[in-house]
This record gives structure tokens, C-alpha cells and sequence, in this order.
């Protein structure tokens, strides 16, 4: 319990020697953090929409005119036993004619002058609310639309297929800007717990000719490396909340756009606490590398 209380004392006042080089450090590692905390958000976000839009993924398949009543019922029944549908409803062509007139009353002059239904029978199919059987249902509707019966097939899934070609993208970009700039804020505190090994290279000395063990010496770089990290984190989480809560306040015209997609209110716990634990583990990385390449001790 001493030793950590000791390290802990001597880290912090490796962070209080060099203020101004630490504070540099710290907000490098939160400006690292909130770029890619940034894309994750956005990531989470389209991810909940996606899902959102996949609890109302409906598919009417037009059935052919000349299909008779048991190749329809055969079709039904296939449909039924998959396990993506929830729900299967068939509207006849009569039913369509009788929904269009309720629909659209003022046009009813128009069906006077068919002598029978101009609207094809349908079968409505609702899918089970999982966006992860968004590919699944879209191959499943392929497969119904190439069969004997039916004409055509409408399925609204345009906006959930392109909200997930921007999330990909979206978590591409992010993925490529974190590699850079964890590369460089590690670079940034590999120096910084450097420049503390030489400030204190003579009690390093001190304590090899006294016996210290390695452990002993470098816990302290590593303290001081793992709370540059975790406070990096705090910082990057906290600006990410001031991002989102300012985003709408500067950026109106953009807000009303993507309102829909992106809920500008809360910051999620998953990304918080992903900040802090990647803040910390590039922190104490940082110091490892540093004090594995500069602290030369004997064996223990």
C-alpha cells in the first residue's frame, strides 16, 4: 500500500513539474479521442435509426392477373413459413378497388369506366423488427419476386440501404483518422514521459545504487502515463457532450437536416466510457514503450 501511495505522489508530481507540457499532452490525447468519439456517435446514431426503420419494413408483392386461387394460396403459405415475416395480409382486386375509392373519393369517376378492377391482387407482407435481417429479407423478397405469380414488388427499404452505406462509411473514416492520431498522441506522451525520465535521472540513479527493483522505479512513469490518459479521456468525453449540445445552437440549417437521423441530446454511456478506457490504455502504453526503451535497470 505504501509503494502505490509513493508511486502515486511521485506521478502526480511529475504532472505538477511540467505543467505546460503536460496540459499540451492532455489536450493532444482529448483532441485524438474526440475525432473518433465524433464518428462513433454518428456510427451509434444511423446504427439506432437503421433499426428504427427496420421495425416498419413492409414488401406488396402485385400478383399476375391470370394467377389462379391456389397457386395464390401455395404462395401465402411459403411466405407464412418464413421465419423473417410477422405478418401476411392478401387484399384481392376488388378489396384495392374498394381501399382506392375510400383513398381517393374525388377520383371515383375515373373507376365508372372499367367494367372490373384495374388494380391487381397483392399479397402485404410485414417483416420481423431486426436490422440485422435487413440482407436476408431483401434476398427472401428476390426469391418471391422471381417466382410464377407474381408481376412486381414494392419494398421500402431505399433509406435504411442508403443510411447503411453511410454508416460504413462513416466508421471507415472514423477508423482511419483514430489510427493516425492514436500514432501520434502515443508519440506525444512516449516524448513527455521522456522528458520526465531526464528531469529525474538522478534519482534513478539513487535508487539503481540502492537496489531498486524495476518495478519500483517505473511504476511512477506508468501512474503518471495512465492518468494523463484517463484525464485525456474525461476531457474528450466532456467536449463531445459540448459538440453535441452546441451542434444544434451553430448549425441549424444542417440540424433540421439530419435531426432525424442524429439525436443531438445525450452523450451514449457506451461511448464515455469507451473514451475513458481507450484515453487510459494509450496512456499506459505510451509510458511502457517509453520506460522499456529509456530506463535501463538491472534485472530483477
Amino acid at each position: 500500500m505504501k509503494f502505490i501511495l509513493y508511486s502515486l505522489k511521485q506521478a502526480l508530481a511529475n504532472l505538477l513539474r511540467n505543467k505546460m507540457v503536460n496540459a499540451l499532452c492532455l489536450g493532444i490525447i482529448a483532441f485524438t479521442l474526440l475525432v473518433p468519439g465524433i464518428f462513433n456517435y454518428i456510427s451509434f446514431n444511423l446504427e439506432r435509426y437503421i433499426n428504427k426503420l427496420s421495425e416498419n419494413v413492409e414488401a406488396i408483392f402485385y400478383i399476375k392477373d391470370e394467377s389462379d386461387s391456389a397457386t395464390i394460396e401455395k404462395l401465402l403459405q411459403h411466405i407464412q413459413a418464413s421465419l423473417l415475416v410477422k405478418e401476411v395480409g392478401f387484399t384481392s382486386k376488388d378489396q384495392a378497388q374498394l381501399k382506392f375509392a375510400g383513398e381517393f373519393p374525388e377520383l371515383k369517376y375515373i373507376l365508372a369506366e372499367f367494367d372490373e378492377s384495374p388494380f391487381p391482387a397483392s399479397i402485404d407482407v410485414k417483416f420481423l423488427a431486426d436490422a440485422r435481417n435487413l440482407i436476408q429479407i431483401e434476398s427472401f423478397v428476390r426469391d418471391i419476386n422471381h417466382s410464377g405469380p407474381v408481376e412486381s414488388v414494392q419494398l421500402n427499404l431505399d433509406w435504411a440501404r442508403k443510411i447503411a452505406l453511410i454508416k460504413k462509411f462513416a466508421s471507415f473514416a472514423g477508423f482511419f483518422l483514430s489510427a493516425i492520431l492514436m500514432i501520434v498522441s502515443i508519440f506525444i506522451i512516449f516524448n513527455v514521459v521522456k522528458i520526465n525520465i531526464f528531469y529525474r535521472r538522478d534519482e534513478i540513479n539513487i535508487l539503481r545504487l540502492v537496489g531498486a527493483s524495476n518495478w519500483y522505479i517505473k511504476t511512477p512513469f506508468l501512474i503518471e502515463g495512465l492518468i494523463l490518459g484517463f484525464l485525456g479521456g474525461l476531457l474528450a468525453g466532456g467536449l463531445l457532450l459540448l459538440t453535441i449540445k452546441a451542434f444544434p445552437l451553430y448549425a441549424g440549417f444542417v440540424y433540421h437536416i439530419i435531426k432525424q437521423l442524429i439525436d443531438f441530446k445525450l452523450l451514449p454511456q457506451k461511448i464515455f466510457w469507451q473514451l475513458l478506457a481507450t484515453g487510459t490504455a494509450i496512456g499506459l502504453l505510451s509510458s511502457f514503450i517509453s520506460l522499456h526503451r529509456f530506463v535501463k535497470v538491472r534485472p530483477d
